[in-house]
């Protein structure tokens, strides 16, 4: 079940994105692929993680079965992140537009991220209304426990700290800047 809902999450990912990222992922070898996603979290969680990756045609292939309960993969050149069961729930219910779970996941995005609205889940690309922000290497707390932790909940954050992005939505989340060790 939890590779059929990760599965679904990406596919609707992709649907998002657009074709360009499918597109742009299959000129790079699994081997690079693989680099990309190893940089997403820990060594020791992408180890032991289950690696995905789409194909052009939409289907998904394992590059990698792994055993901790964290799945990887990259949705874009330049993003990639490796999410707990419960985190993948939480993006599948942001896809689907469905009521979040209430269960609490985590995801790694070491490598950072290409920017969101901070307003609008659905946005694709900044505008001058859409409060966009890039976050560089973060972790993610999903979950509707975030909204009462006490970070800061505004449209226009200092990514380089700790605050909840989408806070007006149903899918507000904790993102939490990190410093990689080389």
């Amino acid at each position: 079940m939890f590779r059929y809902t990760f599965v679904v999450s990406i596919i609707a990912i992709a649907l998002i994105a657009g074709p360009a990222p499918i597109q742009a992922q299959q000129t790079i070898s699994d081997t690079e692929y693989m680099a990309k996603v190893a940089s997403s979290a820990p060594s020791s969680v992408v180890k032991g993680a289950t690696v995905v990756r789409m194909n052009k045609d939409g289907s998904m292939r394992s590059l990698q079965t792994g055993n901790n309960g964290f799945t990887c993969m990259m949705v874009d050149q330049g993003t990639a992140g490796c999410a707990d069961q419960n985190a993948v729930a939480w993006m599948r219910a942001l896809m689907t537009h469905a009521a979040p779970p209430s269960s609490t996941g985590f995801m790694y995005m070491l490598g950072g991220d290409q920017g969101a609205s901070n307003t609008d889940p659905y946005a694709t690309a900044p505008t001058a209304t859409n409060h966009w922000v890039k976050t560089g290497p973060h972790v993610m707390i999903l979950g509707p426990a975030v909204k009462s932790m006490g970070y800061p909940m505004t449209t226009d954050p200092d990514p380089t700290k700790p605050y909840v992005m989408w806070p007006n939505t149903p899918y507000a989340h904790l993102m939490i800047p990190v410093t990689v060790q080389q």
